[in-house]
């Protein structure tokens, strides 16, 4: 499960990347099959860049899950380990489950992997 934006255009979805610019929001689009107007940019790999305003929904996906009954954004996992950042906004409650403080706001530990339950990825709308 891996983070990043999405993008629906024309009626499909498309992983996509913001393209920095001055002035309008412009984004790359790509796909793993030929379209009509996307370039080949690398083996199995297409683009198009268009408007953010030409898209019908841009959003973020990011996996999450609950550990001990709390939400948490699942940072990564490997070996048997997942390292999770606390999403439930209570310094207290982030506390008692033994999180460390990264910053202000931000809590994170690292628990075992098959102690995770609902598992998922969650898409944030940006537009």
């Amino acid at each position: 499960m891996r983070a990043g934006y999405v993008a629906r255009w024309r009626g499909q979805e498309y992983e996509a990347f913001p393209a920095p610019t001055t002035e309008e929001l412009w984004i790359r689009l790509y796909t793993d099959r030929p379209e009509p107007g996307f370039d080949r940019v690398g083996e199995g790999r297409y683009r198009r860049i268009v408007l953010a305003a030409d898209l019908e929904q841009l959003g973020y996906d990011r996996p999450v899950a609950t550990w001990r009954d709390q939400p948490f954004l699942l940072r990564s996992r490997e070996g048997g380990w997942a390292h999770l950042e606390y999403t439930g906004g209570n310094a207290a409650v982030a506390a008692r489950l033994g999180c460390t403080r990264v910053e202000r706001g931000v809590y994170e530990i690292r628990v075992r992997s098959d102690e995770l339950t609902g598992v998922r990825m969650e898409t944030v709308l940006i537009r």
